[in-house]
């Protein structure tokens, strides 16, 4: 069999087993999302936002770049605050997955399914191809792939494209491997750019988890090879120059954000409730949630099967890249504990606090549990070696059968038993069913600038679904969702908030002079409040377009 065929048939096996495991979340791929309560519980809502905000950004990623890429970071919402799309993850590393889709289809959802199913099948590719490169066992090279795509780190993250995203993690060691003990120097080069630009691109998150993979692993790597691999060290240290480069022209904005302080340094304010879990709970804390399953909270819990897998690949993989895999691991295993340890009689900075300080950007990463990526990658890498050596050993003894059976019930034991449960599909709105005023805004919008009322800066689901209806007519919108909101918008919603006293709606007109368009969600407005309302809808000096199925488009007056 061809390397091509059997290339499509792993990608095929994994793409089945990912659309049964699921069911029936792509029953309806072109209409559906995961229900975010199916699965997450009480943070079903803050997940939910998540998925209409990746498909917003995913969507205007491609609008933007067909139509006017060098505003690309001006995105439609929060108008008119600039760098908008800053205030969340660009997510550019999953485009080239997204992209094509969407752009032949128009549909986000669609392609929002499209790239989730990827992902999983890139991410056991990738595995696949890290470990048959060390060990040429295809059976347990691939059976690490169905193990890394499945891990639970990914598995019961469905709702969160931007984290789950860690598909080209394993390319990153690979590409490193590949200058430092064949002769292919250039394409292992480039192959690390490419995983480090693409790693990057999906979520800062993985970006940085990353670039900490290969600073770990790469002097590892030489250590474990002697002076002979000093001569390649300067074509590595370009690829990660160039990788550095790359990604710091996109960081601009951000870094401009942060400067402004639209953006947190969440290592010195302990903002984030990650944070403070992560200082609670102390190292045994962590260390416990990464072999004991808990579904709440970032899932860091390994898997029974690939952590006694692990401890084989300790025990009898006694070669490179054994110690780097271990030093990836503690590495992401202190990385995940945050900025602090909590001492009896105080606290002491771990090296998160000492990378906010020093690396761009750093900073702004909230949930540093998201770091497990790393210790799941490595556990990973060392149970594939453990199965292929356990194979090596079984075909010596010459018991094919079994050393074929092996990986392959390793894998159904952990996907059976790491599967995340009911994934309930939530029908959204596409195409024609899309609300009829966002499609007479598409047509007749001309551009300008629209505010969804009643809504308010805590309705956050709200906000997120106006950014998800916006893909439809992509007009300029003063709503919208995301951790770091700016001054402009808190204000606007300030004054949407009092709503309908005239005298807010003097102040939002004060505040965004350009707005040109209202729709009023009705179905929103309490019974006792509907008179109020016309009232102040009438007064406001306001052209009234037409009601659109609950919905009440008006228009601003054009000298204002």
């Amino acid at each position: 069999m061809s390397i091509v065929l059997r290339i499509l048939g792993a990608a095929a096996a994994l793409a089945i087993t990912f659309v049964i495991f699921t069911w029936p979340l792509l029953r309806h791929p072109a209409t559906t999302v995961l229900d975010a309560v199916s699965l997450y519980g009480p943070a079903a809502a803050l997940v939910q936002r998540d998925i209409n905000l990746t498909m917003w950004v995913l969507a205007w990623d491609s609008h933007a770049l067909v139509t006017d890429p060098l505003h690309l970071f001006n995105a439609n919402a929060f108008w008119p605050a600039p760098y908008t799309l800053a205030l969340s993850e660009h997510m550019l590393g999953n485009l080239p997955l997204f992209g094509p889709v969407y752009l032949l289809t128009g549909n986000p959802v669609l392609a929002h399914q499209t790239t989730l199913v990827a992902s999983f099948v890139l991410s056991g590719l990738a595995m696949a191809w890290w470990i048959w490169f060390w060990t040429r066992d295809t059976t347990a090279a691939l059976a690490a792939g169905f193990l890394y795509a499945f891990a639970p780190f990914r598995f019961w993250q469905l709702g969160n494209l931007h984290v789950v995203s860690t598909q080209y993690l394993p390319l990153v060691p690979l590409g490193i491997d590949l200058v430092l003990t064949t002769r292919r120097r250039v394409a292992g080069a480039c192959l690390l750019v490419a995983a480090l630009v693409l790693s990057t691109g999906c979520s800062y998150y993985v970006g940085y988890a990353a670039f900490a993979l290969a600073g770990v692993y790469l002097p590892c790597a030489m250590l474990a090879r002697g002076r002979a691999s000093l001569a390649r060290l300067p074509l590595l240290l370009v690829a990660l120059a160039v990788s550095g480069g790359f990604l710091a022209a996109l960081s601009v904005p951000y870094v401009l954000l942060q400067h402004a302080g639209v953006i947190t340094d969440h290592t010195k304010n302990f903002l984030s409730l990650a944070f403070m879990n992560a200082l609670f709970s102390g190292p045994t804390g962590i260390f416990m949630r990464y072999v004991w399953p808990k579904h709440d909270g970032i899932p860091l819990f390994l898997g029974a099967v690939p952590m006694v897998l692990a401890l084989v690949g300790i025990a009898r993989w006694r070669r490179a890249p054994r110690g780097a895999l271990l030093a990836v691991a503690l590495t992401g295993f202190v990385l995940s504990l945050g900025p602090y340890l909590a001492l009896s009689d105080g606290q002491i900075a771990l090296p998160y606090r000492w990378l906010g300080a020093i690396v761009p950007g750093f900073s702004a990463m909230r949930v540093p549990q998201r770091f497990a990526s790393l210790v799941t990658l490595a556990t990973v890498a060392l149970a594939g070696f453990g199965l292929a050596s356990v194979r090596a050993s079984l075909l010596a003894a010459r018991r094919p059968r079994v050393a074929l059976a092996i990986p392959w019930l390793a894998v159904a034991i952990s996907i059976v038993a790491l599967r995340p449960g009911y994934t309930q599909p939530l029908a959204m709105s596409v195409g024609a069913s899309v609300p009829p005023a966002y499609r007479w805004l598409a047509e007749h919008g001309d551009g300008g600038p629209l505010l969804e009322v009643p809504s308010a800066a805590h309705h956050l689901q709200r906000e997120s679904v106006a950014m998800y209806y916006s893909t439809a007519h992509w007009l300029p919108l003063a709503n919208g969702y995301t951790p770091y909101p700016p001054t402009s918008y808190t204000n606007l919603m300030d004054a949407v908030m009092r709503l309908p006293d005239p005298a807010a709606m003097a102040d939002i007109r004060a505040q965004q002079p350009g707005l040109r368009w209202l729709l009023v969600h009705t179905y929103r407005i309490p019974d006792d409040e509907r008179a109020a309302w016309t009232s102040m809808l009438d007064g406001a000096g306001l052209r009234r377009i037409g009601e659109f199925d609950r919905m009440a488009l008006y228009e601003f007056p054009t000298a204002q």
